[in-house]
């Protein structure tokens, strides 16, 4: 199967996706390590449906970077196994708090499923104070099955996006000093869209094929390597566009040939403008090379010349009356960032204004980094967006659950290193049943009546008024 989707890591334009969403037909194929059901042959398009994965991530505070290798993605159920991807993509989990990044996508057997197999290699950790680098040991050679009792289907001529959040947050471990610090045990929750779109902001590098006339700032961006791997573009209304500088240009200033990042968010191709596309590339040449999977992308940001990057920090001044502020990297290295006419600035429930950027706050900013030639002054970014960390942090207890464990109030007794506690779980709270064998990492979700005394577990939420952890998330360790 073709690799579809690329990444390049820390200080290169991050989540490059040098991708498409729609692209050439790529069915199932190829063996598999797994004694279960034998991998289905391609089958003919009007049986078929497309599925698209998404990889998403949580922050974490103590790290850097954490570099892994996805080697394979399946779907396993009632028409057998279907692989969706096979080779291999070098993805920073960091990389993903803000973004989700499209790591494959193919044509499958239309049916039902119940279980997405991830295979994952060289889990690389990389320490923030010390700068250095860890390699994790994997559970079962890494291989992380997705359980959904229920089944999800994939149905005939339909586009599926399956997002994956692969929470590092709680997946990494720190149990004790050295190369052995670490523990990698994959806590991993899965969003299936049958017809929805994703919360978060998605980010697409390629090469400008084509330039539309029917509608201003409406292009076809495609894979530099594939260039049967395309997506449609449309500049949002209210849209900025950047140059290889960083610094605000028309729409009119892009080229056919040009490398552009695009950051936006996808919609069904037909949504908003009342365009049905007939022709499944939409560029009115009627040839059926690529599969319609009646996707678009609506672009708050076009950066163009692939020169972008990512830089996090804490903001060490307000902008000043020219848009200017210092930005803390780290704790021997400030810079300046440089608000432009059109940088976007947003946080968890959407898009800010300049003064949500105050001293002490956490951001990211995308845009292009301009090194100073006087080791006296502090190199520059010319800002495209500014993602601003807003949203309150979960704590977490760890424990062994003990009684009262009671179904009517959704709570339970927990025993931890500091003493018992109250846990109550908050209305839509998670629970992640996890296992690991030497056959694999079970993730499954759980519900209440799965809780059981004894049971070592993870709760993650905040402490509440009267005493009693209101918890949104709990996460039970099976493993014997």
């Amino acid at each position: 199967m073709n690799s579809l989707f690329n990444s390049r890591s820390v200080r290169a334009p991050a989540f490059t996706l040098s991708l498409a969403l729609l692209v050439s037909a790529c069915g199932g194929g190829g063996g598999s390590a797994d004694n279960g059901p034998a991998i289905v042959p391609p089958v003919p398009t009007s049986s078929t449906g497309t599925v698209v994965i998404l990889l998403t991530d949580a922050p974490v505070d103590e790290l850097s970077a954490i570099n892994l290798d996805v080697t394979e993605v399946t779907l396993i159920g009632g028409m057998g196994q279907q692989l969706v991807f096979d080779g291999n993509k070098t993805i920073n989990l960091l990389d993903l708090e803000n973004f989700d990044q499209p790591i494959a996508i193919a044509e499958v057997q239309a049916g039902s499923y119940t279980k997405i197999r991830l295979r994952v290699e060289n889990v690389e950790l990389v320490d923030k104070n010390t700068g250095l680098s860890t390699f994790v040991d994997l559970p079962a050679n890494g291989k992380i099955d997705l359980l959904d009792q229920n089944g999800f289907a994939v149905f005939p001529g339909r586009t599926l996006l399956i997002e994956i959040d692969l929470d590092a947050n709680k997946s990494i471990h720190i149990v004790g000093i050295g190369n052995d610090s670490y523990r990698f045990r994959p806590v991993v929750k899965v969003n299936i869209m049958d017809g929805g779109l994703p919360a978060k902001l998605v980010r697409l590098e390629g090469v400008v094929a084509e330039i539309f006339d029917d509608i201003a700032g409406r292009f076809l961006l495609c894979d530099a390597e594939n260039s049967e791997s395309c997506v449609v573009v449309n500049l949002a209304e209210d849209g900025s566009v950047f140059d290889a500088q960083g610094l605000p240009v028309s729409i009119g200033d892009l080229m056919v040939d040009d490398v552009v990042v695009a950051i936006g968010r996808l919609r069904h191709e037909d949504d908003d403008d009342g365009d049905s596309d007939s022709d499944s590339d939409s560029d009115s040449d009627s040839d059926s090379g690529r599969i319609d999977i009646d996707l678009e992308l609506d672009a708050i940001v076009i950066e163009i010349g692939g020169t972008a990057s990512q830089t996090k920090g804490v903001v060490l001044s307000v902008p000043d009356e020219d848009g200017n502020f210092d930005l803390g990297v780290s704790e021997d290295e400030t810079v300046t960032v440089k608000l432009q006419d059109g940088t976007k600035i947003f946080g968890e429930d959407g898009e800010l204004g300049v003064d949500a950027i105050v001293v002490g706050a956490t951001i990211e900013v995308e845009g292009v980094v301009v090194e100073s030639a006087d080791p006296a002054q502090l190199d520059e970014i010319n800002a495209a967006l500014i993602f601003i960390d807003d949203a309150d942090a979960d704590e977490m207890l760890s424990g062994t659950i003990i009684d009262p464990l009671a179904a009517a109030t959704m709570s339970f007794g927990l025993t931890t290193e500091s003493g018992d506690r109250c846990v109550e779980l908050v209305e839509d709270a998670v629970i992640t049943l996890v296992s690991t064998s030497a056959d694999g990492t079970m993730n499954e979700v759980g519900e209440f009546s799965d809780l059981a005394v004894g049971q070592s577990v993870e709760v993650f939420g905040n402490s509440g008024i009267g005493g009693c952890f209101q918890a949104d998330e709990v996460v039970v360790d099976l493993t014997d």
